[in-house]
Parts: C-alpha cells; sequence; structure tokens
C-alpha cells in the first residue's frame, strides 16, 4: 500500500492562516525547528493563538539500558520544555511483560510499548521492568538538568495507567473493526519486521499507539521518521472514531557510531550515559568515520544532532540572561575562540593548530574538502561528549537512591559502585561446662566426615582434569591428523592439477640435464602470477550490498559473511596511504600484490604462530588468482571481480591493540628520534650509531593501533604490558623477534634486507581453554605496506637507502611540500614507480620471473654463468659431486678404490670445485 493511503498535509507551516503575537510565533519556531517533518502544524499553531498551553507525547520502551543516541530525542524535547509545552513521556512499565511486538527495531526513537509487548517475558521480569522505569525517568530528568532546561512540565506515565480500564478496551475494538488487516500491517512496516505471516500483536500495535494520543489528551505526538506511517494511520483513523486529530513532529533518523543503528544489544555499538571517560573515548575511536564521507558517518551525525544544538541551547540560555556565550570548561568551545564560535576541536600545531566552526554547516564543508581530519574530529566529538555526560554521571555517583535503583533494573550489567560487604562475626561457642564424652566422639565422627568429603572432592578433581587433559590430548592427535590429511591432498592436487611438474629427487638429476633445462626456461615466458601485474584496473573502494561492512581501514575493508558469526572477509583494495592520510588515487593490483606476498609469509613462518587465514590455502600464493578463487564460497561469486586475488576469508579474533613494530636497522622514524635523545622509542641506544646502521641486536618498538583517521602513537615497551598484561605482553615481543629474526634472515638469503616491520596479532578464542585464548598472526605479514626492504647489494650504512615500500612516495610527497596534506592526487610516474617496488620486492622474496628463486638479479639461465632457477638445482650439483668425492668418513668408499676418497676437509674443496664446473 502506498504512503498515500493516510497521506496528510505536510506543514512546516509558515503559511497557515492562523496569525500568531511575535512571541507565541518564537514559540511555534522553538517547537518545530530543526526537524524532518512537522504534519498538521495548524493544529499547534491554533492553540498557540488561545493561550493555551500546548501538549505533547513521546514514548520509550524501557528495554535495554538507555544510551546516548536517546540525546536526539531529548534535545528536540529540551526545545518543546523550554517553550513552555507539556510533555508526557510514555514508558513501558507494568505491562512490558505482556505485550511486546516480536522482532520490533531498536532505533532511537523506539515508540511507546507498555501493554504493546507480551513476548518480552523471556527478557525481564516483571519486576526488574518496574524498577527499569524509574531508572529512566531519573536518567531523562538528569539530562534536561544539566542542560539547564525547566522539568516543571514533564510528567512520566505507564501505559498501565489507562490501558487496562475498559473504555480503552472498547476503543481498541472499535478502531480495529474501522480497519483493515492490510492498513494495519502497512501502518508498521517501518518499525516491524516483515513476516509472511505476522503475529496479530504486531497488527495491533499501531492501532494501540494511535489511541494513546486521545488518552494521553495531547496536541501533537513527538517521534521519529520511521513512525511516519503510523502517524499518519492515527490522523486517519482517529476522526473517523469521533476524536481529534493530532499534529505529528518527526526528527531525522541518525546512524550509530559503526554506520548502522546504535542498539543497546551490542555495547561496542552504543556509548551510555554512565560510561567512563576511557570507554567514551575508546568508543569514538573504533566508530566508523569515512574521511570527506557524510553519509552513514554516525560521528559526524550526532555532531549535527547533538552536540551543536546543545551548544546553541546554551548560547541562547545565556543570551536571555544577559550573558555571553559560555567557553571553556562546561562548553563545547574552547576559551580564545573567535567570537560566534558554536564548536571547537583540538588539533596538535603540527596538524595546523585548533579548529574553530561558528556553524554545523561550515564544520561539514570542511569535512567534505578533509581540511579536517576523521581524527581531529572524533577527538572533538569525544572531548564534547565528555563534557556533556560528566555532571550526570555525577550525579548518579552521589545519589545511592538513583544507583540502587539501577542495580535492580540492570542487574547483570550494573554500574553503579559495588557496596562492600559486612563481615560476618562467628558467634563463639560459650560453654557453661566442658562437653561430655559422646558430644565429643559425635564432633570426631563429624571432623573424620568432613575430611573425608575433603578428599572424595579432591579425587573427583583430579579425575575430571586428567579426562578434560585426556580429551585435548585426542582432539591435538585428531586435529594432527587431519591437517596431514588435508596436506596429503593439497599436495596430490597441486601435484595433478597444478601448472608446474612432479620434480625429482635431487638425486635423480645429472648436471647436463639441469644445464639444458635452465636454458630451456629462458626461452620461456614467465607464467603470470597472482600480482594481476599486467592489470591497470585499480580498486579503491568496495561495494558489497548484501555484506555487512565491519570496518574500513586505510588499505582493507572487512566485511562479515552471512551465516558464518566466526568468519570475516579481509579485502585488500588498492588504496595508498602515507604519513596517516589516504591518497586520492590508488596503486593498480596493490592490494593482489600485498595478498599474494601475505599468504607466502603466513605459509613460511606457520611453525612460529599460528595465523588467521582460511580461505585461499596459503599455498595458493604460487598459482593464478582464478585457481584461488575456486575455495571461496560460490555465495561470493557475484562480487568476484572486487574479491579475486585480493581477498581473504579469516578466522574472526579479539584484535590486539598493539602495533608491533620490529627494527633490525636504524632508520625513519627511528633515527629522527636518536638524533635527538639517543633513544629510539624512549629506549636508550649505544652512542655512534649512523643512519641505516645495523642494531646491535633486533629491537621491539611498539605503537598503539590506530584506527582509520587516527594517529599512531610510538610507545616504550613497558606501555604494552599496560595496555595488555605483563604476561601477554612478553608473549608478543617475543614471538614478534622470532618472527622477524626469521624473516630477515630468509630474505637476506635471497639479496633483500629487511630493516623493519610491523606485526599483528588477534587472540582467538579456544573451546578447550576459554580463560587463555590463543595468539595468533593476523592482518598483512611482511609486505612493503608494512615492511621496509633493502637491496643488500645497494647498503651503504651512513645514509638513507633507497627501499621497496613506500618510502619512494614519501620522499615525493615531502619534496613536493605535501607531506600528511588532504586531497592528493598522484602522479603517473609515482604511481608506475611505487607498483614497480612493490611488485619487484614481492619476485625478490618469491622467487619469482627474473628473480628465480633465489631473488638475485642479473644472472639468468642461457648465460655464460648458468643461473640457477631453483634450490634443487643446487641439492643436484652437490649430490653428483658428492658422488664423485667421499666425504671423510663416510661408509663404502675406501682410499685406494676406483673412487679415490679424500681423507681430509679438501674434499668440501673439491666438492665446490666440481660445483662450479657444473
Amino acid at each position: 500500500m502506498a504512503d498515500s493511503a493516510f497521506a496528510q498535509p505536510t506543514t512546516a507551516e509558515k503559511g497557515s492562516n492562523i496569525v500568531l503575537s511575535p512571541e507565541a510565533e518564537a514559540q511555534y519556531d522553538r517547537i518545530t525547528r530543526n526537524l524532518q517533518e512537522v504534519t498538521s502544524g495548524e493544529i499547534i499553531r491554533k492553540v498557540l493563538s488561545e493561550g493555551e498551553v500546548v501538549r505533547a507525547y513521546w514514548g520509550s520502551a524501557t528495554t535495554g539500558r538507555p544510551h546516548i543516541a536517546y540525546c536526539v530525542p531529548l534535545c528536540k524535547i529540551a526545545d518543546f520544555l523550554t517553550a513552555g509545552v507539556s510533555v508526557t513521556v510514555l514508558l513501558a512499565g507494568m505491562s512490558t511483560i505482556l505485550f511486546v511486538v516480536k522482532g520490533y527495531k531498536a532505533n532511537i526513537h523506539p515508540p511507546p510499548k507498555d501493554l504493546h509487548a507480551f513476548l518480552d517475558a523471556s527478557k525481564s521480569t516483571l519486576e526488574t521492568v518496574q524498577h527499569r522505569v524509574k531508572y529512566y525517568s531519573r536518567l531523562f530528568k538528569a539530562v534536561f538538568t544539566s542542560l539547564g532546561v525547566p522539568v516543571d512540565k514533564l510528567k512520566f506515565v505507564t501505559g498501565t495507567s489507562y490501558q487496562l480500564k475498559a473504555d480503552y478496551t472498547l476503543d481498541v475494538y472499535k478502531f480495529h473493526a474501522l480497519t483493515s488487516t492490510r492498513e494495519a500491517e502497512h501502518a508498521g512496516a517501518d518499525v516491524v519486521k516483515e513476516s509472511e505471516s505476522p503475529l496479530m500483536s504486531s497488527l495491533l500495535y499501531p492501532g494501540l499507539q494511535a489511541l494513546d494520543e486521545q488518552y494521553l489528551d495531547v496536541h501533537f505526538q513527538f517521534g521519529g521518521v520511521d513512525q511516519r506511517k503510523i502517524f499518519m494511520y492515527a490522523a486517519h483513523f482517529l476522526p473517523k472514531m469521533g476524536y481529534a486529530k493530532r499534529a505529528h513532529l518527526m526528527n531525522a533518523m541518525v546512524p550509530g557510531l559503526s554506520g548502522g543503528k546504535m542498539s543497546s544489544s551490542d555495547p561496542k555499538s552504543k556509548i551510555d550515559f554512565l560510561d567512563s571517560a576511557a570507554d567514551v573515548k575508546a568508543k569514538i575511536k573504533a566508530a566508523l568515520c569515512p574521511p570527506g564521507e557524510i553519509e552513514n558517518n554516525g560521528v559526524l551525525a550526532f555532531l549535527k544532532a547533538v552536540l551543536i544544538p546543545v551548544q546553541e541551547l546554551k548560547i541562547e540560555q545565556a543570551a536571555g540572561r544577559g550573558e555571553p556565550g559560555p567557553v571553556g570548561e562546561g562548553s563545547f568551545v574552547k576559551a580564545g575562540a573567535p567570537e560566534g564560535t558554536v564548536f571547537s576541536i583540538s588539533r596538535p600545531d603540527k596538524f595546523g593548530g585548533d579548529i574553530h566552526v561558528s556553524s554545523y554547516k561550515q564544520l561539514e564543508k570542511e569535512y567534505v574538502a578533509q581540511n579536517i581530519h576523521p581524527g581531529d574530529l572524533k577527538t572533538g566529538v569525544q572531548d564534547a561528549l565528555i563534557t556533556l555526560l560528566a555532571p550526570i554521571r555525577k550525579e548518579f555517583e552521589e545519589d545511592k537512591e538513583w544507583q540502587e535503583i539501577e542495580r535492580l533494573a540492570y542487574p547483570g550489567s550494573s554500574l553503579a559502585p559495588t557496596q562492600p560487604e559486612e563481615k560476618k562475626v562467628k558467634k563463639k561457642d560459650v560453654r557453661s561446662k566442658p562437653p561430655t564424652e559422646e558430644e565429643r566422639a559425635a564432633l570426631r565422627a563429624a571432623k573424620e566426615q568432613e575430611k573425608a568429603a575433603k578428599e572424595q572432592e579432591k579425587a573427583a578433581k583430579e579425575q575430571g582434569k586428567l579426562a578434560k587433559e585426556q580429551e585435548q590430548a585426542s582432539r591435538a592427535q585428531a586435529k594432527v591428523a587431519k591437517d596431514q590429511e588435508k596436506a596429503a591432498k593439497a599436495a596430490a592436487k597441486a601435484s595433478n592439477e597444478g601448472s608446474q611438474p612432479p620434480v625429482p629427487p635431487p638425486g635423480a638429476i645429472k648436471s647436463a640435464e639441469l644445464v639444458q633445462n635452465s636454458v630451456d626456461a629462458a626461452k620461456i615466458e614467465p607464467v603470470p602470477v597472482a600480482s594481476g601485474s599486467g592489470s591497470q584496473t585499480c580498486v579503491t573502494s568496495t561495494d558489497l550490498p548484501k555484506l555487512k561492512l565491519i570496518a574500513k581501514g586505510k588499505v582493507r575493508d572487512i566485511y562479515a559473511i552471512p551465516g558464518e558469526d566466526d568468519k570475516l572477509l579481509f579485502i585488500a583494495t588498492d588504496r595508498m596511504s602515507a604519513f596517516d592520510v589516504i591518497m586520492n588515487n590508488g596503486i593498480p593490483s596493490k592490494g593482489i600484490t600485498l595478498t599474494t606476498l601475505s599468504l607466502f609469509w603466513f605459509d613460511k613462518l606457520k611453525q612460529i604462530i599460528p595465523n588467521h587465514v582460511l580461505t585461499p590455502s596459503p599455498s595458493s600464493c604460487f598459482g593464478s588468482p582464478a585457481e584461488a578463487w575456486n575455495e571461496f564460497p560460490r555465495s561470493l561469486d557475484e562480487y568476484r571481480d572486487q574479491l579475486e586475488g585480493r581477498s581473504m576469508i579469516v578466522k574472526k579474533c579479539e584484535v590486539v591493540k598493539i602495533e608491533a613494530i620490529v627494527r633490525g636497522y636504524i632508520t625513519g622514524s627511528a633515527w629522527s628520534e636518536y638524533k635527538k635523545s639517543q633513544t629510539v622509542h624512549s629506549i636508550p641506544m649505544p652512542a655512534g650509531l649512523v643512519e641505516s646502521a645495523k642494531l646491535p641486536k633486533p629491537l621491539f618498538t611498539p605503537s598503539t593501533k590506530a584506527d582509520l583517521g587516527d594517529h599512531d602513537e610510538n610507545i616504550h615497551p613497558d606501555k604494552v604490558k599496560d595496555i595488555c598484561g605483563p604476561e601477554l605482553a612478553a608473549e608478543i615481543e617475543r614471538v614478534a623477534v622470532q618472527l622477524y629474526t626469521e624473516a630477515a634472515q630468509y630474505a637476506l638469503e635471497r639479496g633483500l634486507i629487511l630493516a623493519d616491520t610491523k606485526f599483528e596479532f588477534g587472540l582467538l578464542q579456544s573451546p578447550s581453554s576459554p580463560n587463555k585464548p590463543e595468539l595468533i598472526l593476523i592482518d598483512e605479514v611482511l609486505t612493503p605496506d608494512s615492511s621496509r626492504y633493502w637491496a643488500e647489494a645497494d647498503y651503504v650504512p651512513g645514509k638513507p637507502q633507497a627501499s621497496f615500500d613506500k618510502q619512494y612516495l614519501r620522499d615525493w610527497l615531502i619534496s613536493e611540500g605535501l607531506k600528511a596534506k588532504e586531497d592528493v592526487t598522484l602522479p603517473e610516474h609515482v604511481v608506475s614507480e611505487t607498483r614497480r617496488k612493490y611488485e619487484e620486492a614481492r619476485d625478490r622474496v618469491m622467487g619469482l620471473g627474473e628473480f628465480g628463486k633465489h631473488g638475485r638479479r642479473g644472472v639468468t639461465a642461457g648465460d655464460e654463468e648458468t643461473g640457477l632457477q631453483t634450490d634443487q638445482v643446487e641439492d643436484t650439483i652437490e649430490v653428483e659431486a658428492r658422488q664423485k668425492f667421499e666425504i671423510h668418513g663416510r661408509v663404502g668408499v675406501k682410499a685406494g678404490d676406483e673412487e679415490t676418497g679424500l681423507q681430509t676437509d679438501q674434499v668440501e674443496d673439491a666438492i665446490e670445485e666440481e660445483a662450479r664446473k657444473l
């Protein structure tokens, strides 16, 4: 059914024929400002023209804990109260456990549910619901009081104060005798989940809300624009019952901090009114805030709908008292801000200093132009929010009665201070005479029984522990067997279906064959690898409508996989960032290069630490993207052009908020710090180091892990203990250094110096050890984005080194005066050179193309000095040489035989000489 079924004139209603006095017109303007829609506004104007008090109502369900998204309707209600409107807040009370619409979508404008709620009984008891009604009323009053809004015309009611009376019940029958199931279903379409066979309660619900207008005796109802169909339903049918039509005022819907709705059921997606300053900072920091984007930007939307209106309200209140607008403490405007400022953002001087705006429109314009960094916007919002919530939390902490109400309303998630337990005083057994022999015997028997019971309990625990260990051992054995079976299948598949033929053992290959094979190999065009090096496509953003976007980083987009709550889809885009700023254009196929190299290193380092990769198998890095795509679920085929070669399905885990940086050489920011203080990450270093010098040993230099739009912060290793705890911090450092050491050695064998790198870790819950999650390696590993590679042949200490990473891009930005600047478009030569460096790093590490198996250029098959293309070539040469020259002590060949056995270490020289001949 179209909305026109209940269509009413929409008014903003300056064009109304009802003329108001200047004072009444100002009241009407305040009542109707900052709304998305007003219908039948002439009803309010008529009441004002007659000098009466306007009456309004807003409903809220007392289900989950109220969170800051409630500030959106509460800010508008503050307007009503300051305009002299009598506001009734209808709270779900005694009957919540009787009649709730199943599947009702939680939002920041929940409609009244009291008698509207019978299906919620499994969540809350009657007594709990009553305490929640009290908690909501106390909290809402505290919010208005903190804003300086009068509450003398604010009252709270519960539905059961009138919804169980005979006249209301009779009107329920009358109302639904007038409407059809189709009309009722249409009215609730935006607030009730669709169903092929909807419950009767969902059909009755819109009519009950319509009747509330009559029984609360109001002139208008207020809510979110998602309730428009219910409002029009009421305006259409109440007059048919002989009741007056009401006006309806609607707020715009505001996205939550994660881009969707802010839900009470998800603690990470909402901020509680009583959250600490640290909690507020953490949740704002994790909020989705794409640079330059307004749509679904919850941080920007909250600032528009709540923070700036609150500051404007405070400025109006000050003007009414004949005072200047508030600045400094308790205000969202910093001291010293220009006159007319409504919002200030603290920003370090090195990034341009503090930001001051005189309106939301100015702020939005600056943000779209990317003159305001997302990290700075988050800083401003978190500071303002902490200021807004501080008086509410202070009142709660000082009010014992309110704390007790909160404790009873939310027993499983109370934020009230815990009460110290009263010490129980054990009463002494005072006897007037010594115990008899019978009493002594009974005491001894009781003690023996108690001792026997403890021993039995101890034995049972030991048996349980042993059984648990046996079960864990069985699982481990089963896993090993499964992994072996999987590896065997993969090997068989690679042998039967792969592009490379089975390689015979080294001893079966003769040197002459190797030389000829190498010459032949040089004549064959190399097979394209998963890098897609020939492609010019550039994926800088992804659009997967059927999947939920969980996070958007500087390079990676992360999506939830429908029906797979324990998995995530990682996509490496071609976005390019430097100095915490994302460039306008990307590097073609960069995401494929990063994914290919990460899969290689995940497989290479799996013996040190497990990783989060599920699909594709890490060994697929040597195949084509098309082959790897066969391992992905077919449900993703419609997005293949965005995913192939650049995506991984990974285990969902808790991300450790640390970037584990390990340095083997002093360069970059470490060198800059060393020159100033002879420290690196505040760690004292030996004197006399030169730029790019090799450090005495690998150095663990962590930083905080910044979200999109924020800045990383270098920290001393000891601070990791404060963030993660001493045990986990020690494990992260140990594993990170071990990973770097093995990777650096491998890279050096291929002509590369791994100067430094960054690892990221996650914690994976294990059913067998729920209290001790497993540390795993996540994200990307040893790519040019996360690592600094140098060519060993060109390495000269004492100066900067040319590197196979984004340092080339950083140098270009600095030389052009564009360091940390927004809105930078890279020229073609910078794009091409950056891409070349990334792909050369991949080829060197993986032994692809012209770099052969050993990552060294310049010696290729077919030259006078034959280039060895695989490690088996070296092994085969050594085997054939050793067949001619027997090593000292080997059984079977002795001095005097036909093949002379060398009895000294000269045999090694002979082997080497023979190898050179081959």
